[in-house]
């Protein structure tokens, strides 16, 4: 009873039926049951008996455990129907709780005030704990309706908890990209520096950018596609060449946004899915190789399948928290159908900007583009703030 207590950091009359069932979770099944009887007397001997269906479905539940026979799921609903732990309100409502190792400071208070908010609804008798052990409907149905209705209200301080935590949840995704990108910035440019200089062809820039001014206001495909996954307006676009360049061909690595007719759906949705290891793979073998090097779909797949990141002298290439889920290059190669229809429309756009030819070369442009658009892709972000 001690560690029952001890884990809530409550007194035995204070305890409830979550607090009971989460402590017994902590230990084996087999020791949790043989705690089972004196957890009750003790309870029963403190004013605060529960009820005999919770422990009922309690013993039922630590015997399906200890036997082997329970799912997560089955313990997951036993634990909700002691009436106040939190249940995952998805698909329906859309809304998911994080693991609890997982959840961020704003979703570890306010899962904890919503904690707090069903004991008070059990402690008046608006949740009939006993009535979500026999999973009942209606009582299951106003049990959820009690935890979305809390979401969705403005606490004293104004903030609506649903919106409070999808944020926390928001800046954390951005926050772990952003260490990607920077990850895999510092790894590029060090394969870079080893493949040597390639200097910027500035004629064939300039050709370029008067072709793309002059395409990137219309609706002709793939200049729309082009134009929508930069975010530009054909309006406003950067004057400098350089900027223009790079600013369209960063997009073909980050796209902003996809048109909302797209004719490549299927190719472009692999495009979408291309991880750093691959972009960083494509470029770094294009470098290597140089111009009048042949480019299509089937050849970048394969550069990436197949590039060898652990043969580099830098540690930082293996602790790369992002390469940890890269199996072997032998494995890798199964992918290669893959990396190839994401590469499709890579190949369509880096043709349009002028980085391959028309006979799908790579071109002066393309030599030293393709890798620079990599650099301002993965660039930081500057905060509006």
């Amino acid at each position: 009873m001690d560690v029952v207590c001890s884990a809530a950091g409550k007194a035995a009359d204070e305890l409830t039926r979550r607090d009971v069932a989460r402590a017994l979770l902590t230990v084996p099944a087999r020791e949790a049951l043989e705690q089972f009887a004196g957890i009750r007397r003790e309870l029963t001997a403190a004013g605060n008996p529960l009820s005999a269906t919770f422990w009922n479905s309690t013993e039922a539940t630590l015997s399906s455990i200890e036997a082997g026979s329970a799912t997560v799921g089955d313990v997951r609903l036993w634990l909700e129907a002691t009436g106040t732990e939190p249940t995952q309100l998805f698909p329906a409502e859309g809304f998911l709780w994080s693991d609890e190792d997982e959840r961020g400071p704003v979703a570890a208070e306010l899962h904890a005030r919503l904690v707090s908010h069903l004991e008070a609804l059990v402690a008046a008798g608006v949740i009939d704990s006993d009535l979500l052990v026999r999973s009942d409907d209606a009582a299951l149905a106003a049990y959820r309706q009690a935890q979305l209705d809390w979401l969705r209200a403005p606490l004293p301080d104004g903030r609506v908890p649903f919106d409070a935590i999808a944020e926390e949840e928001d800046d954390e995704f951005l926050a772990k990209w952003d260490e990607a990108e920077a990850d895999a910035r510092s790894i590029l440019g060090e394969l870079l520096s080893d493949a040597g200089p390639r200097p910027c062809p500035q004629d064939e820039l300039a050709a370029a950018c008067d072709r793309l001014r002059d395409q990137l206001g219309s609706d002709e495909w793939p200049y729309q596609l082009l134009r929508t996954a930069a975010g530009v307006d054909p309006a406003t676009l950067p004057r400098d060449d350089r900027e223009l360049w790079l600013t369209l061909a960063a997009g073909v690595v980050t796209p902003n946004d996809e048109p909302p007719d797209d004719p490549l759906n299927d190719s472009s949705m692999y495009w979408y899915m291309l991880g750093h290891e691959a972009w960083i793979a494509a470029a770094v073998s294009l470098a290597r190789n140089g111009p009048s090097t042949v480019v299509d779909a089937d050849s970048l797949a394969h550069d990436a399948a197949t590039f060898d990141f652990e043969n580099t002298e830098d540690d930082e290439f293996d602790d790369a928290p992002w390469l940890d889920d890269l199996d072997e290059p032998e494995a890798r190669s199964d992918q290669t159908q893959q990396l190839s229809l994401g590469f499709f429309t890579v190949a369509l756009l880096w043709r349009t900007l002028g980085a391959l030819d028309v006979d799908d070369r790579l071109t002066e442009l393309g030599w030293w583009g393709i890798p620079e658009s990599l650099l301002r892709a993965w660039q930081p972000h500057t905060d509006p703030s």
